[in-house]
């Protein structure tokens, strides 16, 4: 439905866009002189190729975009324990953890003290199947 709609508002548009540029194109002819004939034929050739342009781009963005699934049902994710947070490199289980007015967001505690040294970050590396 709402695809519909905004097709056709973007039909309007093209339609607009292309009625704007012949306008200017007829307003511009006429300034220049041309005659009645040629401006007639100025004025319907520049609508034509602008509302083709147009057209053609709606096209086009009609059958490169994604398909929409009316029915879509809602990702189970997005329910309450349907996501699995993984932490590489914890080895002891996550305690309440009392939020330190020292390090505020969401910043390991440990990094407080400094980077881990080379064998903890090398055993991190090996976890997450680096080699």
């Amino acid at each position: 439905m709402m695809a519909v709609q905004n097709s056709v508002m973007f039909q309007l548009w093209a339609m607009r866009l292309s009625l704007a540029t012949g306008l200017i194109v007829v307003l511009l002819s006429w300034l220049n002189g041309v005659g009645m004939v040629d401006l007639i034929i100025r004025a319907g050739v520049s609508f034509g190729v602008m509302y083709l342009l147009m057209a053609g781009f709606l096209s086009l963005f009609k059958r490169m975009a994604s398909p929409e699934l009316e029915n879509e049902q809602p990702h189970s994710a997005s329910e309450c324990g349907g996501v699995i947070d993984f932490s590489v490199g914890d080895d002891e289980l996550q305690k309440t953890q009392v939020q330190d007015s020292k390090l505020p967001g969401q910043v390991d505690q440990d990094l407080s003290a400094g980077l881990p040294d080379s064998e903890r970050q090398a055993e991190i590396v090996r976890r997450m199947g680096w080699e």
